[in-house]
């Protein structure tokens, strides 16, 4: 058994040497391994009764002064900023401002508008389908055409048919703003559950009632016609206006005839001169359909 006695430095294996185990650094997850969240308890907000659940609603979504807007550019894109109802009724509307003149040149002279939360709506679809509509059910005020073409732009069709008040202050002028004016008309088509529209001023100049009727006919008849249709009622949208008897009383009548009428038969004028052009329009388009459906019925003839 002597050949057998090897010692280990007569071995011609060597063993490797043995690698101690670094030691865990608190916090660090070795690989493979899953961190483990710590037990959290959550605030059950569904199991809350609905009274309560809608009061918090109406704390997160609510402005008693209605929710301000006016139209600027931010990163070069159309998009609107809430101001403050006390901002909104001292600044000047009809054109657009920029993000930064709104940041250091008007901001800091106004308190901020209370805050909102409408990321609430995101939470989960119960919430949505719960507070959208206290969302919707503000006032919503737009500082000119602009300010309301951008905020349709940004808000969808979707958005649009829960708005239930609408308030416009002032129309855009000038040769590069004056198209607003027809064009938030047009984004608006899907708001046809309004219950108010209501417009602080006429937009542009007129010597009679009956034209300024038509020029707002003019920039309003995309909206009007589509109330008309969802509502099958052709003066639909005119019973949603809301024009207050002043606006015809500081207004610069030329004709006699006016001047010697009092607001409120302004307003009249104005009013049915507008029903009277929906009339028409819709004379028109029966008078066009009944005319493709002879043309339709002709060639059947013909054929038989």
């Amino acid at each position: 058994m002597d050949e057998l006695d090897v010692s280990d430095a007569e071995s011609d294996f060597e063993c490797a040497p043995v690698k101690k185990r670094k030691a865990a650094i608190p916090g660090r997850l070795s690989k493979g391994a899953t961190k483990t969240l710590p037990n959290r308890k959550f605030f059950p907000f569904l199991l809350l009764p609905a009274e309560i659940r809608n009061m918090i609603y109406s704390y997160a979504l609510t402005d008693r002064t209605g929710i301000n807007l006016v139209g600027c550019f931010k990163h070069r894109r159309r998009t609107v900023e809430r101001v403050s109802a006390d901002m909104q009724a001292t600044i000047p509307h009809g054109h657009h401002w920029s993000r930064s003149d709104l940041n250091y040149g008007v901001w800091g002279q106004y308190e901020k508008p209370s805050a909102l939360v409408p990321s609430l709506l995101a939470v989960s679809k119960q919430i949505h389908q719960e507070a959208c509509d206290i969302l919707y059910d503000n006032d919503f005020i737009f500082a000119d055409s602009f300010t309301l073409y951008n905020f349709l732009l940004n808000l969808g069709p979707t958005g649009a048919k829960q708005l239930k008040r609408v308030r416009m202050l002032d129309w855009c002028i000038g040769r590069g703003m004056k198209g607003y004016n027809h064009a938030c008309f047009a984004l608006l088509v899907q708001a046809t559950n309004l219950k108010t529209f209501r417009f602080d001023k006429l937009s542009g100049w007129a010597s009679k009632a009956s034209g300024a009727a038509s020029k707002f006919y003019r920039d309003a008849n995309p909206w009007l016609e589509a109330v008309a249709a969802a509502k099958g009622k052709v003066d639909a949208g005119v019973d949603m206006l809301d024009l207050t008897w002043d606006m015809f009383e500081h207004a610069h009548w030329q004709d006699d005839s006016e001047r010697m009428m009092t607001a409120e038969e302004r307003q009249g004028k104005f009013m049915t001169t507008l029903r009277e052009l929906l009339g028409k329009q819709q004379k028109r388009l029966l008078v066009l359909a009944n005319k493709k459906k002879k043309s339709k019925k002709e060639p059947a003839k013909r054929d038989a």
